[in-house]
């Protein structure tokens, strides 16, 4: 009786083995079909089909490009090239994509309360343009508001409202610091104002506040002058009537 047990563990290791290796040998084919249906299981999700590529560690994954259409929330939908994440145990730590381009619906912010501190120079169109832009990324920020989220970095990131280039983004990074969800850019190039250039944007925002700060180049000084300062306050994010102070 004893040997007959001792054969049928035996045997018993050995099919977990060799079900081992077949899982191993054939991770990419069933990582690519559990992402698919992970992806089908996303109330409001429709995405295109990627194909997964698992490092031979089992802590890096490769995902081919995708677009997705959203319909609940402030996106729209998203497009990503190839984007390489990072595991730790099962949660992704990390996320890196060469590019991306987010499509977000459009905003009504003419009913918040705003006001401009300091006199705005002769680029203020472009200015007050760049601080509508600014306060509907907040209220973005403020409504997608998580503490459960990867670091995701991103060489070249397209912000989009109902279809219309606003932000193109370069050096993105989004990250949990403490209570805040943070984004940084080390070069925003806005379409709708050629003459203005942002440099070191740094966006911070909780449910109901944020703070963004920047160095702003306007017309004349990109050719070498000193950037000035922008402060972007939001209070009141989750209200029907936010405020906003811009410091420049």
């Amino acid at each position: 009786m004893e040997r007959l047990v001792v054969a049928l563990v035996k045997l018993l290791l050995l099919m977990a083995m060799v079900l081992g290796a077949f899982a191993f040998a054939c991770r990419n084919s069933l990582a690519t079909a559990l992402f698919a249906r992970a992806l089908s299981r996303q109330d409001g999700l429709s995405c295109t089909q990627p194909s997964v590529r698992i490092s031979a560690s089992l802590t890096q994954i490769s995902v081919s490009p995708l677009r997705c259409r959203v319909a609940e929330g402030p996106v729209k939908g998203f497009e990503t090239g190839e984007a390489r994440l990072r595991l730790l145990g099962l949660r992704i730590r990390k996320a890196h994509l060469d590019f991306a381009t987010v499509d977000y619906h459009d905003r009504d912010v003419s009913g918040a309360r705003s006001s401009v501190r300091d006199s705005v120079s002769a680029g203020a169109p472009g200015v007050l343009t760049l601080r509508q832009l600014l306060m509907k990324t907040m209220l973005d920020g403020s409504e997608m508001y998580s503490l459960d989220s990867p670091e995701v970095s991103v060489n070249k990131l397209t912000a989009k409202r109902a279809g219309r280039v606003q932000l193109v983004m370069y050096g993105f990074r989004k990250t949990v610091d403490g209570a805040w969800n943070r984004s940084q850019a080390e070069r925003v190039e806005c379409p709708a104002d050629p003459r203005l250039a942002v440099r070191d944007l740094d966006m911070r925002v909780l449910p109901r506040t944020g703070t963004v700060s920047a160095a702003l180049l306007l017309g004349p000084q990109m050719q070498g002058s000193p950037p000035r300062e922008l402060k972007l306050e939001g209070r009141q994010l989750d209200g029907l009537r936010p405020r906003f102070s811009l410091v420049l």
